[in-house]
């Protein structure tokens, strides 16, 4: 990790912060933290962040979260067993620092990483080697492995993908047969997501048909028309009421972004799908029921800060769970955007 000095603290405790750290940045994404600067609590945000916030994993900047609790996400791993975890990018849930058995899959190797995210505001020590640079291959042909790990995490990835279907088949392939599959997923409400309608199981099935590979002009136009923001963040918490309170695009924007992938194979990455908790869980039974995935839902844990968690694993016997419930329940849920509170 790098270090500054922050020459015009009066703290010794404050003496150094990591580079990258901004401010302005950090008292937006924690309005609580500004009101207790302003009230004279704390000298600064760096104070707040050096004597209390990087403990409690405060976010860096508005639109990046708190970091997960990682007991959810690993609730049914074996942590003794070889894994593989999907695009943790500078926020690994399971790092090989700490000690796990893990192989990283990611978009660019670890040197590209650490560019991309320089001065961001990310610890950049915590981005890992990178063993398998993924361009869109099957997991199965990129890792040479079928039957082969105990888990897989995935934190925020199977909503970017254009085919999910594909890689829940893939995921599949090279789990072992007592292996689990751990997806940390956004869920819509509180997220850029907010003016968005649910995914549905004919959606992905039409994408997994038509062999999608990048997302679609119109999924790209409905993103930037539609991405929202709440007090300048991408991402905020069902404590905030009211949901989102701004665009994030101009007409404009969303125009070009359209126009742009008409005319050109640019890959853009977006939230091509969504979900709420009952939608999820609804498409995976559905997925299992159609014959497409043999996975089903063993662990399940609702929404915390913008996130919910499921842990799959492969089985043999159709789960069939009360569809009316889950439609009444998801359109519950899309219909009380901002509130979680369930149905009587």
């Amino acid at each position: 990790m790098a270090w500054k000095r922050l020459t015009r603290s009066k703290k010794p405790e404050v003496a150094l912060l990591f580079d990258g750290f901004d401010e302005q940045s950090y008292l937006l994404a924690n309005p609580d933290v500004a009101e207790a600067v302003k009230d004279g609590s704390f000298e600064s945000g760096a104070q707040h962040y050096l004597t209390h916030g990087a403990e409690e994993k405060r976010p860096l900047r508005p639109g990046q979260m708190a970091n997960r609790d990682t007991t959810k996400a690993l609730h049914l791993v074996d942590r003794s067993g070889l894994g593989l975890e999907i695009g943790p990018s500078h926020n690994p849930i399971t790092s090989k620092a700490d000690g796990y058995r893990v192989e990283i899959v990611d978009h660019l190797n670890r040197e590209e990483l650490i560019d991309k995210y320089a001065g961001h505001g990310v610890d950049l020590s915590r981005i890992e080697d990178v063993d398998y640079v993924w361009n869109g291959e099957p997991l199965d042909e990129l890792t040479k492995k079928q039957n082969h790990y105990d888990w897989i995490v995935a934190s925020h990835v199977f909503e970017h993908l254009p085919d999910p279907i594909s890689f829940l088949i893939q995921a599949e392939r090279i789990l072992a047969d007592s292996g689990v599959i751990s997806l940390i997923i956004p869920d819509k409400r509180y997220c850029f997501d907010y003016f968005q309608p649910v995914t549905t199981t004919g959606s992905l099935v039409d994408a997994w048909m038509r062999g999608a590979t990048r997302p679609s002009s119109g999924q790209i136009f409905d993103h930037f028309s539609s991405a929202a923001h709440r007090s300048g963040g991408l991402a905020w918490t069902p404590s905030d009421v009211g949901g989102a309170d701004s665009l994030a695009h101009g007409f404009d924007e969303a125009v070009e972004a359209y126009q742009k992938s008409v005319a050109s194979q640019e890959y853009v990455d977006i939230h091509c799908w969504r979900f709420t908790p009952a939608s999820f869980r609804l498409i995976i039974s559905d997925l299992q029921r159609l014959g497409l995935v043999g996975l089903t839902i063993k662990a399940f844990f609702d929404t915390e800060l913008s996130e919910f968690y499921a842990t799959l694993a492969k089985d043999n016997v159709v789960q069939q769970p009360d569809r009316l419930a889950l439609l009444r329940q998801q359109l519950y849920e899309s219909s009380n955007l901002g509130n979680q509170a369930t149905p009587a």
